[in-house]
């Protein structure tokens, strides 16, 4: 399993993330983000992304790509976070 930080999500869903964040309230900088690629049997890759505010932590699956920036805002909506 690779293990990336925010830095390393594709520009669109980094940009999307930021975004979210604004719209709520929040700022990039008070979320930890980890994307993890894992490979699955088959030999296809499959995406999580795992958001973590102190001690509440979510994770997303990230296919189709972006698809999980939504989920994110919408448990922000739902004060998931706090």
């Amino acid at each position: 399993m690779d293990l990336h930080h925010y830095t390393d999500l594709p520009l669109d869903e980094r940009a999307a993330f930021e975004l979210a964040c604004a719209r709520r309230g929040f700022a990039p900088m008070h979320f930890d983000v980890f994307c993890s690629s894992e490979e699955t049997i088959g030999g296809h890759s499959e995406r999580h992304v795992t958001v973590r505010r102190g001690c509440w932590a979510q994770s997303y699956r990230a296919d189709p790509p972006g698809a999980w920036v939504h989920q994110f805002e919408t448990d922000l909506v739902c004060r998931f976070f706090k």
